[in-house]
């Protein structure tokens, strides 16, 4: 479970003379500067202007790629490195190894912990407005269709050194997606309510203004080409339905998150009592397979236990 990094861990901190003179060595300023140049000079997790940079891993120290490093301003360097420290910011598996050292468990544990303080450390260097909330949804790619590309891009940013630290390649991916997909669920629950209580009220009162003065539902529903079931819809709409697309983005993501062992959000409106009885249902059948910290062994070939 651990990696080699955790042992040397004390090599790569500020005051340790190996440090300090790599750090200030002509060779680390150069692919530092490399690094803000192709990041634009901006910082991946508040959009700022970018002045330091960051490892992400320890694990080419000295001859770093340009991958195993983020820009990153000040602010969110220090937020990065407290999200690095244990003494700071505890490690889940920590806290689960009394009882085993399960991983599922560990991953559950650091995703209700760890992701309502990333968060709520993006909203507040980002804003948690309906437009700020929505921009981390933006995706980059060029056909638009990967959404929570500026999400993701902040989330390894701050948290991908912190497994690096405890976890192996592969669980450290799992941790960061299982993080990322939970910070993704807080935010969609705070976009609807921003959608419930501005937009789609808003939205509610202007149309119906707008039709009872054009006096006339059905010739200006014709005009602006909707349907009959949308004008009926726009009519007796009172602000609170969001229709099938933010309703199937929640359903998605909060069963992401059930299928990791973790209980969806209270308080949607979109979705049903039956919804959150499904969820809630897979959720606890998740955790009783993977457990809550004791360790169930791994897979063992019916061949091996034999040999």
């Amino acid at each position: 479970m651990s990696s080699n990094n955790n042992a040397d861990g004390w090599r790569f901190k500020k005051g340790n003379p190996e440090y300090d003179r790599y750090i200030h060595s002509a060779a680390w300023r150069q692919i530092a500067d490399r690094r803000l140049e192709q990041d634009n000079y901006t910082c991946c997790v508040c959009g700022k202007p970018a002045t330091e940079v960051h490892h992400l891993t320890y694990e080419h120290f000295g001859n770093e790629q340009l991958d195993d490093l983020v820009s990153l301003c000040h602010r969110c360097h220090i937020e990065a490195e407290n999200l690095y420290d244990p003494a700071i910011t505890p490690w889940a598996m920590n806290e689960v190894k009394p009882g085993g050292n399960n991983f599922m468990a560990a991953m559950r544990a650091d995703a209700y912990q760890v992701a309502p303080v990333v968060f709520e450390y993006l909203v507040e260097v980002r804003g948690k407005d309906f437009d700020s909330l929505m921009r981390l949804r933006q995706p980059a790619d060029k056909e638009g269709k990967k959404y929570w590309s500026v999400l993701k891009k902040a989330v390894n940013a701050l948290c991908r050194k912190r497994y690096s630290m405890s976890c192996v390649e592969d669980r450290r991916a799992m941790m960061l997606e299982t993080l990322t997909n939970h910070i993704e669920v807080i935010c969609l629950s705070q976009i609807e309510h921003s959608v419930r209580n501005a937009v789609q009220s808003s939205l509610h009162d202007v149309v119906t203004t707008d039709y009872a003065l054009f006096g006339t539902w059905k010739s200006v529903s014709e005009e602006l080409g909707l349907s009959s079931g949308t004008v009926q819809k726009l009519r007796s709409d009172d602000g609170t339905s969001f229709g099938p697309s933010l309703r199937e983005t929640v359903l998605y993501y909060c069963g992401l998150d059930a299928v990791a062992g973790i209980r969806p959000i209270v308080g949607f409106s979109c979705l049903s009592d039956a919804d959150y009885k499904v969820l809630n249902s897979m959720a606890d059948y998740m955790t009783e397979v993977s457990g809550d910290g004791s360790f169930k062994g791994e897979y063992i070939r019916e061949d091996a236990k034999d040999a």
